[in-house]
């Protein structure tokens, strides 16, 4: 990759995802023929992501891993707890808005979470050890709030564990092989190129995971539109609540905290429920899974500012 283009990718890089987003509301027709390549892409992500991750960092997390055992804890128990205290009192116990909420809080974190940590300068070994129990949980988590909820959640554990496994397992060992064959000092070398590839991975991946969203949103636009809003300021909410509660971890680790608070895989919970277009609970969660490649060019001046501030 030419260094100048390179360059450009990286400065540019949230935009591009953000676009990546768009680019699959707009071409509904690309959005359903890519969507099998979803797995394939997200294995391509996180490989990408490990190879930015020094072996150093994932054995600092697991020999003290209190931080990532209370954000697991935060993410899966409490942020569902506190989305329904909070709006609860002032929405209908049937409301798909109150459903959707605390849904989406108690959705598993997003696998390829070390990407967004490595564009907004969060730390990427910290959160690939909080999704992988995460997304474990997921198969049983999930069906049990969202039959509290009363909401029909269609999850096959089986599936999704071959999936996650497969996710995972290649990922792992694909990383663990370039390492092996190139060695640590060239992919030190490498990571802007890396990056850059990162960026345009993430970007194509958003394209997938906007398969039935733009069919909603022709279908009822102004409604998606309330929908949306609703969701970036769920997003937003929470991911400055997980930096607030985690404020006097490490600067990396309350920022890994308000990340992943708010940045959930929502493609799971779209899958489980159905179309978007079906309910407005699914356009809900639509609305969600968009704001995740929305938020990053939100938030990155507020992450910089803070690591800015804290040196």
């Amino acid at each position: 990759m030419m260094p100048a283009l390179g360059a450009a990718i990286r400065r540019h890089g949230l935009l591009l995802i953000a676009l990546g987003a768009g680019l699959g509301i707009m071409l509904p027709d690309l959005a359903a023929l890519t969507r099998p390549s979803l797995l394939v892409m997200s294995i391509l992500t996180m490989l990408l992501a490990l190879l930015r991750v020094e072996p150093a960092a994932f054995g600092a997390v697991l020999r003290q891993p209190l931080h990532a055992v209370l954000i697991l804890t935060w993410v899966t128990f409490a942020v569902p707890l506190l989305i329904w205290l909070a709006l609860s009192p002032i929405l209908p116990a049937e409301s798909s808005w109150l459903g959707a909420a605390v849904l989406i809080g108690a959705t598993p974190a997003l696998m390829s979470a070390a990407a967004f940590a490595l564009l907004l300068g969060a730390d990427a070994a910290l959160l690939t050890v909080v999704a992988l129990p995460s997304n474990a949980l997921a198969p049983a988590w999930l069906p049990s709030v969202a039959a509290m909820l009363g909401v029909g959640a269609q999850v096959e554990p089986w599936a999704m564990a071959q999936r996650l496994g497969l996710l995972v397992g290649a990922s792992f060992a694909g990383a663990a092989l370039i390492a092996r064959l190139a060695g640590r000092a060239r992919l030190r070398a490498a990571a802007p190129e890396i990056d850059a590839l990162l960026v345009l991975f993430v970007s194509a991946s958003a394209i997938p995971c906007m398969d039935g969203v733009g069919l909603a949103l022709r279908a009822r636009p102004l409604e998606f539109l309330g929908m949306l809003a609703f969701a970036m300021v769920l997003n937003l909410t929470l991911q400055a609540l997980g930096y607030l509660v985690f404020r006097a971890a490490p600067l990396r680790t309350a920022l890994s905290a308000g990340l992943v608070s708010g940045t959930r895989n929502n493609v799971l919970l779209l899958a489980a429920i159905g179309p978007p277009g079906e309910s407005d609970l699914g356009l809900l969660i639509a609305a969600a899974q968009l704001t995740l490649f929305m938020t990053p060019m939100l938030t990155a001046p507020i992450f910089r500012r803070l690591r800015q501030a804290h040196g």
